[in-house]
């Protein structure tokens, strides 16, 4: 068998091209979309602009999308046959090898059965250095490993499968195959099997067509500088004629063996007869145990070591092929997320011991649904004694519970029955989307930014002063308390759009917030707006369990909210001078602004990570939410079957569900699903459909803390700060004290103080 045994490289992933228009949302976008890709009209609206006079004509440059290649199912060279070919033939071929190392020595060699007893008694003790220098020592199998040669045939073998599907380019290759060429000068250093071995392989190699990159047209140059060395430094013909002599027989027959195997998987794998014969490599095996027990006078020592040292390097071969493959299918990541799985389920059932109650981690996605449809109750677990005093000064509707949540949640219809119907949401956000897209793409912006350095990756910088006297009246921007100076090197903030050459994460987060606050206070972006979205990274940092959240940006975010937006609006007459307590400015701050800029910034980078998968199945895949939550009162069956007992605390990990065939509702399901899903919509839809494949789309461009998809980057600090506030929860004498929702409303309201 060859370790040249597949193409060159892997086939290259399909995909398709995407649509303008995406799903609607429901559960049949789990596909790729092939329509015709139109072309995009000038917005309606710039459109306007421009035949007055007000916009100059052939600015906007929008480029059609790129074709995708990130997402792909198993195929070409990894395919399930293929899968299968090395699954089986792994455990086959080690058979194989153990038969032709202890079974072999002891019943075929050639000679009477007293000289081949004889050989196998004087075999020194494995393990020792007599057995490594032993002449015979490698014809079984514990003298061989002791002989360490086989690290060269197992590396020799392994890196074949690497070299096939191109894991480390050109230069990577030539680097791994000079570390083999190294091993097998040191091998030769015993005897010349390996030479043998080579000549044999690639000789067959060649005649079957398949030596086709120049990595293995460089290892038959190889192949046949070896014996040519060895024949000239022997020093005459007769002494290297005395090295090869007991190889002579040998070599034809393991050409021969190896041309057939090799031209029968090239050109024979689809035959209808030998077809799979060869293409699984049973030809292999089949006729490498014709040649270790049917030679003629039996097999000699030295014939028995080539043939051993082949298949060493075959079952290599063999075995690192079947790791790639079962890497490309996520086994190993899939195994190690059961182990996970498992010990977190343990841990919970800890932490239910400790805080005395029965606690269940739901993994399954059918069983999670069917939980969130028979509860409104989130319970007293991590979103109570985490996440509530992380909102604070909001009460955050998606934590709150029991009477609190009824009456907000009434309190909540109110208002969105004094605005515009929801479908005004996805209106404005389709026309700031254009905007902003305006922005990035025209010529002037270019012009603009041409001669100025590139945008950075961070954030805008917010330096935050506390006065010490705070005012309570007053305009937010006028408040003693906060002094703020805004420092922004990725573009302006003083409107939705910039000149910035990328849409990132602040861009992302921005535009979420310009559309709710037109949508309910009809007002324009300014400038100083900015302070909602420092705030919105400062609440996400401590709800994410990062870090504390800074409390000034906090209190002027709802100062300007409260003081400005709320009562200059129509909002207003709703409820009054009650604007001002929590349970009433979070209806507004809570639902309308700070989550839908965490969770939309989430969102945004499900979509780039997953550019052919519609909106809701991208959602699944890296859902914004990392945990679910529910108490339930009575047994939840599922299938006629009793999934969760009653008075259990549920815990569920969108995570586990991201590969579930169950089409879980991306924005729950039951009592507690998200209420502001048409507004949501309006919004993601908006980035789904115009900006999603666009150049300079980097929503995760300065994206942190947002507990799933982040940066990447976690500090030491977070690191502590997330165990001295999780690990006292989990144990029982940390967190929340109270769930009496006048208790709830004093400490939001102290969080302002």
């Amino acid at each position: 068998e060859s370790i040249k045994g597949g193409p060159s490289s892997p086939a290259h992933f399909h995909s398709h091209p995407r649509g303008d228009r995406i799903a609607p949302p429901d559960d049949r976008g789990e596909r790729t979309s092939s329509r015709i890709h139109h072309r995009r009209r000038f917005p309606r609206h710039l459109n306007k602009a421009r035949g007055k006079g007000l916009l100059p004509r052939k600015v906007l440059r929008i480029e059609p999308r790129p074709t995708s290649t990130g997402a792909a199912s198993m195929g070409g060279y990894f395919t399930s046959d293929r899968a299968a070919k090395y699954g089986w033939g792994v455990p086959r071929l080690a058979l194989v090898t153990l038969f032709a190392f202890e079974i072999v020595p002891r019943a075929f060699l050639a000679g009477s059965p007293r000289t081949a007893i004889d050989a196998l008694t004087s075999t020194p003790a494995p393990f020792t250095a007599a057995a490594a220098a032993a002449p015979f020592a490698p014809l079984t199998f514990l003298p061989y490993v002791a002989s360490l040669r086989w690290t060269a045939h197992a590396y020799t073998g392994s890196i074949g499968a690497g070299v096939n599907v191109q894991v480390l380019g050109l230069w990577g290759n030539l680097a791994i195959m000079a570390v083999a060429g190294g091993l097998c000068l040191w091998d030769l250093t015993k005897d010349v099997s390996l030479v043998v071995y080579f000549l044999k392989t690639f000789c067959g190699d060649q005649l079957a067509g398949k030596l086709d990159t120049a990595e293995w047209k460089l290892v038959l140059a190889f192949t046949f500088a070896l014996p040519t060395a060895l024949w000239y430094g022997a020093g005459t013909n007769e002494a290297a004629l005395a090295v090869f002599q007991p190889y002579l027989r040998i070599l034809p027959i393991l050409f021969v063996v190896q041309a057939i195997c090799e031209f029968g998987d090239a050109h024979l794998e689809y035959h209808p007869l030998v077809g799979k014969f060869f293409r699984h490599r049973y030809g292999f095996e089949a006729f490498t145990m014709c040649v270790l027990t049917l030679m003629p006078s039996g097999i000699t020592t030295h014939e028995l070591r080539v043939v051993q040292f082949d298949l060493v390097i075959c079952l290599a071969y063999r075995v690192a092929n079947l790791a790639i493959i079962l890497h490309k299918q996520n086994f190993f990541t899939n195994v190690l997320a059961g182990v996970a799985i498992n010990v977190r389920k343990q841990c919970f059932r800890v932490f239910g011991l400790l805080s005395g109650q029965r606690i269940v981690n739901v993994t399954d996605a059918e069983v999670a649904t069917a939980v969130m449809r028979a509860s409104d109750v989130k319970g007293d677990a991590l979103e109570r004694h985490v996440a509530t005093p992380a909102w604070r000064p909001l009460l955050s509707l998606e934590s709150v519970d029991h009477d609190l949540y009824r009456d907000m949640l009434a309190d909540f219809h109110k208002v969105v029955k004094a605005c515009p119907p929801p479908s005004r949401v996805g209106e404005i956000a389709r026309a700031k989307v254009d905007e902003l897209m305006y922005a990035v793409y025209s010529e002037d912006a270019d012009v603009a930014g041409r001669d100025s350095p590139p945008p950075s990756p961070d954030r805008p910088v917010v330096n935050v002063t506390v006065a010490p006297h705070a005012s309570k009246d007053g305009d937010a921007s006028e408040c003693p308390f906060m002094q703020m100076k805004q420092t922004a090197t990725g573009g302006s903030s003083s409107s939705t759009t910039s000149a910035a050459s990328v849409i990132d994460a602040d861009a992302i987060a921005r535009l979420s917030l310009s559309v709710f606050i037109e949508y309910l206070f009809k007002r324009d972006w300014e400038p100083r707006f900015d302070v909602l979205l420092a705030a919105s990274w400062e609440w996400r940092k401590e709800i994410a369990v990062r870090g504390r959240a800074n409390p000034g940006v906090k209190k002027a975010a709802v100062e300007l909210v409260v003081d400005d937006l709320i009562k200059n609006s129509h909002l207003w007459e709703l409820f009054g001078e009650k604007w001002r307590e929590p349970r009433y400015y979070s209806l507004i701050m809570q639902p309308f602004l700070v989550s839908p800029a965490i969770n939309v910034g989430d969102i945004a980078v499900a979509m780039k990570r997953y550019p052919d998968l519609a909106l809701e199945p991208a959602m699944r895949r890296m859902h914004p939410f990392p945990i679910f939550e529910r108490y339930v009162d009575q047994d939840v069956v599922v299938k006629g079957k009793v999934a969760v007992r009653a008075k259990t605390q549920v815990i569920m990990f969108t995570s586990d569900f991201s590969g579930s065939k169950h089409l879980w509702p991306a924005f729950g399901s039951g009592p507690r699903a998200c209420a502001g899903t048409s507004m949501a919509l309006g919004v993601l839809n908006a980035i789904h459909g115009k900006m999603l494949g666009r150049p300079g789309f980097e929503p995760e461009r300065g994206h942190k803390f947002s507990g799933r998809n982040n940066d990447g980057v976690t500090s030491f600090a977070e690191v502590w700060y997330f165990a001295k506030t999780v690990l006292p929860v989990v144990a029982g004498f940390g967190g929340e004290k109270t769930t009496e929702a006048a208790a709830l409303e004093r400490a939001a309201a102290a969080a302002l103080e």
